[in-house]
């Protein structure tokens, strides 16, 4: 893994619940795109809770994905996956 890219926290135990915080443009289609990236790779039924909250400015769309990830490599697969996404101005 080369230093650019994203890195799943260390010192986690697995399974654990992850909140995923993004940041986006407000825009209902790149917030949904985001959502089923993060979803691909998970295990199936398993599911993601979703909050979204929208600047001062409104500028930028703060939203956060709750899930239980796994293992440190499906963690690592989701970040990848959500961060590939060209509307992804930050990832936390």
């Amino acid at each position: 893994m080369s230093d650019t890219e994203p890195k799943a926290p260390a010192g986690l135990t697995y399974p654990c619940e992850f909140p995923l915080k993004i940041f986006i443009r407000p825009d209902e289609e790149t917030a949904e795109r985001i959502a089923k990236a993060a979803q691909a790779q998970l295990a199936v039924g398993a599911t993601i809770t979703t909050s979204r909250r929208l600047s001062s400015t409104g500028k930028y769309l703060a939203l956060t994905l709750n899930f239980i990830a796994d293992d440190a490599e499906q963690l690592d697969r989701v970040i990848k996956a959500v961060t590939a996404d060209p509307g992804v101005i930050l990832a936390l």
